[in-house]
């Protein structure tokens, strides 16, 4: 269907008052108030925010499905559906699509505006409320954060959107340009990081307005159980649902800076911008977690435990939504991908991509004969091969039917990545080695505290000039001594996993190192881009950071190389060839290139 006939309604979000902690955090999605009785205590603007998330929960696995399925991982079972099938095929017009429609995320985006409005009409009737509360601007940012959530998620997904900030209280036609603005993947990417780089400006009365920094937190354990301990309360994990402003703002600016390297222009700000934004988190978080969001000794004995968890993982959670089964809060996943009755078995692993793990021309083994992720990603189960990794066993999830696993929206291994890309493309070219590879010793420690003090002398001579222009904004928490902390030293993102060192070339102007900048940078977006395969298969990750790279240097097979091969033992019929003429040209339904999810706006 298209976009008209959906947007209809304001999304009105529940504002019963819970009588519990538990019954807290069980809102009824169903019951709304009119926008009269919407808001008049600061409990009514938490219950409201609630509403949001609820949202957030009903479309956490969609972009899994979506691209993952167009993606190098997922293939049809025997027992899948038509709508998944045609996804698979990459079919041109995918109307009536349930998994394709995008309407979910605009149903976020609508209760976030619906939910700003009346914030806004809050702070005006009730100035005197919000002057003795610490929690609207937390609030407030915290629903712009998850609007840009949302516009992302369809810009990676869909190559276009519509943007609006109407709360739509009545029925629109979204050809209103009044209302509506039809922006393709750079706009929107361009829009949301100008809400993230700018404070929030909230108009209080004709006289006064209110500064907010979209960067604002919002804590429920403090709200609502302020007496337990963090490390003892439940709600914490509720704090990781709203995406923090740095990772929205690392992977907003990946993804600009990849635009502006397609038109050759200089993108390195935007890329310091990015590399700014992740080292100063990480700093502050190592301070006092030192194995915390490190690839580092723990890291292979957690690997699994990152979904094989009650809760999302704390070494490795940015953010994630989450869900508990016991208060009917669930996504399809085992669904999809378990073979345990009564799950459906509708997707699972292909050859191809598994056969891509034992590879060693593209994934450098070391002393493994296997990278060890592929036995968390997927197992053989009665003969089957299952998506395994969000319930391998029974030990957390006792019952096939539980299903409740988180989904991360952000984990740290994403950082990793992306500030690999930008080191890449900064010609940052050790750093990058480090970053991908095996990482620091603890003899780096003194080299990177000198320069996070600002002692370090670059000048001196040629290794202090090359380490400073490297590592210049890298800081000792990276090489804590084994001394101090025995788990605190990076080991390079394959390195702590025991994998053999991918090749990173140098570039210069020139091409006396063996490769031009732009030689070397191509390639070292290859192996990032294999990387991403490898980490994240199944995720919904893979498939949109392959887009990224395939816009930045205009070619499709960036994308179709990876993908195509999957289909050489298709049982729908469709061809490497097929697909990869598909990925390579403009959809005449969507008007984007064919990688992208193909939907009609109007």
């Amino acid at each position: 269907m298209k976009m008209k006939k959906y947007i209809i309604c304001s999304l009105l979000l529940p504002m019963a008052l819970m009588t519990s902690c538990d019954d807290f955090f069980q809102p009824e999605t169903a019951d709304a108030l009119s926008g009269d009785d919407y808001m008049s205590s600061t409990t009514e603007m938490a219950t409201g925010y609630l509403g949001i998330l609820t949202k957030m929960q009903a479309v956490g696995d969609k972009e899994i499905y979506l691209t993952d399925t167009r993606g190098e991982m997922l293939e049809p079972t025997d027992q899948s559906i038509a709508e998944l099938i045609s996804i698979y095929n990459y079919d041109d017009d995918l109307t009536g699509n349930s998994y394709a429609d995008p309407a979910g995320y605009y149903d976020v985006i609508i209760a976030c505006n619906d939910y700003l409005r009346n914030m806004e009409e809050f702070i005006a009737n009730y100035p005197e409320i919000v002057a003795e509360t610490d929690y609207f601007d937390g609030l407030y940012a915290s629903a712009v954060r998850v609007k840009v959530w949302a516009y992302m998620t369809l810009a990676e997904i869909y190559g276009q959107a519509l943007w609006f900030d109407d709360p739509i209280t009545e029925v629109k036609d979204v050809a209103d340009a009044s209302i509506f603005t039809r922006m393709q993947t750079e706009e929107i990417v361009t829009k949301c990081l100008d809400l993230l780089s700018n404070d929030i400006q909230v108009r209080v009365n004709a006289d006064s307005v209110r500064t907010i920094s979209p960067s604002t937190d919002f804590s429920w354990r403090r709200w609502v159980d302020p007496e337990t301990a963090e490390a003892d309360s439940k709600y914490r994990f509720w704090d990781m649902m709203t995406p923090p402003a740095f990772a929205l703002r690392a992977k907003l600016c990946v993804w600009k800076a990849a635009f502006m390297d397609a038109r050759g222009e200089d993108a390195r700000t935007v890329y310091q911008l990015l590399c700014t934004s992740i080292q100063s988190r990480f700093k502050t978080y190592w301070a006092g977690y030192t194995h915390y969001w490190k690839r580092c000794p723990t890291t292979p004995g957690h690997y699994s435990a990152f979904w094989n968890n009650a809760t999302p993982y704390q070494e490795e959670v940015v953010s994630a939504i989450i869900y508990d089964y016991t208060k009917n809060q669930t996504n399809k996943l085992l669904y999809h991908f378990s073979n345990e009755y009564p799950n459906k078995y509708l997707l699972r692993s292909n050859e191809s991509a598994r056969a891509r793990f034992s590879d060693k021309t593209v994934d450098p083994l070391g002393t493994q004969t296997q990278d060890s992720r592929l036995s968390v990603i997927t197992k053989e189960n009665n003969g089957l091969w299952c998506i395994s990794k969000y319930r391998p066993d029974a030990k957390v999830r006792t019952n096939a039917y539980q299903d409740d696993v988180h989904i991360y929206t952000f984990r740290c291994s994403e950082l990793f990545l992306w500030l690999a890309e930008a080191l890449n493309h900064m010609g940052r070219y050790e750093a990058l080695n480090r970053v991908m590879n095996n990482g620091f010793g603890s003899g780096d420690y003194d080299m990177l505290l000198a320069i996070e003090n600002g002692e370090y002398n670059p000048v001196s001579d040629a290794d202090s000039i090359s380490n400073y222009k490297n590592f210049y904004d890298f800081h000792s928490y990276w090489a804590i001594p084994t001394s101090t902390d025995r788990y605190g030293t990076y080991n390079g993102f394959r390195g702590c996993l025991t994998l053999g060192a991918v090749d990173i070339w140098v570039g210069s102007e020139d091409g006396s190192t063996g490769h031009t900048h732009a030689e070397a940078q191509r390639h070292n977006d290859e192996l990032i881009a294999n990387e991403w395969m490898f980490e994240c298969a199944a995720e919904g990750k893979v498939y949109p950071n392959l887009i990224r790279m395939a816009e930045r240097y205009n070619d499709p097979t960036i994308v179709s190389s990876r993908v195509a091969p999957k289909y050489e033992t298709s049982a729908t019929g469709v061809t490497p060839a097929d697909v990869t003429a598909k990925i390579g040209s403009v959809n005449s339904n969507s008007g984007v290139m064919g990688y992208y999810v193909p939907w009609k706006l109007y």
